[in-house]
């Protein structure tokens, strides 16, 4: 990806992001820059010494020098705010080891890593790759080849929208966490969308295609006598781990704008490892919840001029 030297800095889930632009055509998602690395292989342990290497395409033909930087971070999106540099940059090299130990949960480990490469030319930066699983070179093709076909099928089946990470890192909220519990005492924060983080979510990923199944309605009473009698609604989806989802995310349908916290994630395709298609189970938000608050930019513009 290559990005030049008016590059927008995206701080919070509020500011515009002129690299999505407004469109009223079927397929509103922008073309993607092209990628000058080939592959970026992560060979990943619990207690560190992560080696990450990585493998450029080869007409790229920029000026020497080159120098790469090895960058982390918690979720898979180039606009993430929290991308940051492990150890020095290096000229010329195919490799960097990150040494410090990133995870100690024995939950989802959310490290991932990408390569920034400074030329004479520009800057560029590596699709951020995560950590799970080994592929060699034969099984990241064959892994690309099952990405690409399922791509295909969801332009013709399935429904696209947006993808809100869920902070589980970063400042904690100054208006609704108590310090004492670490509990949010207010569900309807707009400080932090009702996470416990300051900001709550990251910057929509856009371009989250999901292919739903049939609606199941299920009526019950609140065993904690505090909400009546409910009624959820469950709805199953299949949907590729590109970008990685995580339990507690939310999706957002970009025609509908209804929103959905994903509940459980079933892997329904892995290579060596590495989830790549997966079951999904959604459970729509209530339309009271605070994050029908969130803003999303390329939905409002699109909506403006929607033919």
């Amino acid at each position: 990806m290559l990005v030049g030297t008016s590059s927008v800095n995206i701080p919070s889930a509020t500011v515009q992001n002129e690299n999505y632009p407004a469109t009223c055509s079927p397929n509103p998602c922008p073309k993607t820059c092209d990628n000058v690395f080939y592959m970026v292989h992560v060979s990943y342990l619990i207690r560190g010494g992560t080696r990450v290497m990585w493998t450029l395409m080869p007409t790229f033909n920029d000026p020497l020098p080159w120098t790469f930087q090895l960058q982390t971070g918690r979720i898979d999106s180039p606009e993430a705010d929290d991308w940051e540099n492990v150890g020095i940059s290096f000229e010329n090299t195919c490799y960097a080891i990150d040494s410090e130990q990133r995870t100690y949960s024995s939950g989802q480990q959310d490290t991932f890593y990408r390569i920034k490469l400074t030329t004479p030319v520009g800057i560029y930066y590596s699709n951020p790759t995560a950590k799970v699983g080994i592929l060699t070179p034969r099984d990241w093709r064959l892994a690309r080849e099952i990405v690409r076909r399922e791509k295909l099928l969801q332009f013709y089946a399935s429904q696209d929208g947006y993808l809100l990470k869920r902070r589980v890192t970063g400042k904690d909220c100054p208006v609704c966490l108590d310090l004492q519990t670490m509990e949010v005492t207010n569900p309807y924060c707009t400080q932090c969308w009702g996470t416990g983080k300051e900001c709550g979510y990251y910057y929509p990923i856009a371009c989250v295609w999901a292919e739903l199944s049939t609606t199941t309605h299920r009526r019950q009473m609140d065993d904690q006598a505090t909400r009546g009698t409910i009624e959820d609604i469950v709805i199953s989806a299949k949907m590729l781990m590109l970008p990685m989802i995580e339990e507690m995310d939310v999706w957002v349908n970009r025609k509908t704008d209804d929103r959905y916290y994903i509940q459980s994630i079933q892997n329904s395709a892995e290579l060596r490892g590495v989830p790549l298609v997966a079951k999904i189970e959604f459970r729509l938000a209530p339309f009271s919840d605070v994050i029908y608050r969130i803003p999303i930019p390329e939905q409002d513009a699109w909506l403006e001029t929607a033919c």
